[in-house]
């Protein structure tokens, strides 16, 4: 007999890079898979070792919850599919899995009164940690299954996982060219090879140690340590020497001079 408090799994292209298909424990929890033939679904219950595979949408019932893994371009197609299946979904939550849209997504689902909410990986240190969005009881349900996993989650407020991309955006993507600005301006320097590494790690470090101390941040750098006069006279030699680096700075500073002047 199967087991009906495991979780059900809509999956369509590749699942390698599953953040939630490679928890330790995910193959005590799947049971029916659906896919978009019985053959691949059959493929990916062996690829998982775990769950079984089933031909249509209506044997995901016994499940309660249900994992969507699929691309965001399919999501619109599957939740439409799953509206048309003969489900009760009032005893049914839908959780999608691996993704940056938010739980509006499977608003026709949540219409037909079933439980939605999204789950994405993060970046943090823990090799497991995720951020759960949607409505309340849904997002109980993958958390726990996660803390079965042993992994981390927290929880965000309605309507903001947009300003949590933005974060995303902020701490990973953003300061890549600053970095790639100082490493050129550094080879220019005369400094390669484990010298530029250490020094930019180092630079790196000390700044997030010190955001991460708390209390009034003392901000600025070089800024903080010559006269006006003497910094705009080093950027103006900057400006000549590497525009590149300089028109970074120039984009920058003002920017940043105001976030950093707010209370």
């Amino acid at each position: 007999m199967k087991n009906q408090l495991s979780a059900g799994l809509v999956v369509e292209g590749n699942t390698t890079g599953s953040a939630i298909l490679r928890l330790p424990k995910i193959a005590e929890e799947i049971g029916p898979i659906k896919s978009g033939s019985l053959r691949i679904a059959r493929r990916v219950s062996n690829f998982l070792r775990a769950g079984y595979a089933v031909a249509n949408y209506e044997e995901l019932q016994p499940a309660r919850m249900v994992l969507l893994r699929v691309p965001d371009a399919a999501v619109e197609r599957v939740v439409g599919e799953l509206c048309s299946a003969d489900l009760d979904f009032n005893e049914l939550a839908f959780i999608l899995c691996d993704t940056w849209l938010t739980s509006d997504a499977l608003t026709p689902l949540k219409g037909r009164g079933a439980g939605v909410a999204t789950i994405c990986s993060t970046r943090a240190s823990h090799p497991k940690y995720f951020a759960v969005e949607g409505q309340p009881t849904p997002s109980r349900q993958i958390r726990r299954l996660l803390d079965r996993n042993d992994a981390l989650s927290f929880e965000l407020r309605p309507g903001t996982k947009e300003l949590f991309f933005a974060v995303d955006l902020l701490t990973t993507a953003l300061p890549v060219p600053l970095f790639v600005a100082a490493q050129q301006a550094l080879r220019v320097c005369g400094l390669t090879g484990n010298p530029l590494s250490v020094l930019l790690e180092d630079n790196a470090q000390d700044m997030f140690r010190a955001f991460s101390a708390g209390g009034r941040l003392i901000w600025g750098g070089p800024l903080t340590e010559c006269s006006p006069a003497t910094a705009e006279a080093h950027l103006n030699v900057v400006r000549e020497k590497c525009p590149e680096v300089a028109d970074l700075i120039d984009e920058q500073l003002p920017s940043a001079r105001r976030i950093m002047a707010r209370p």
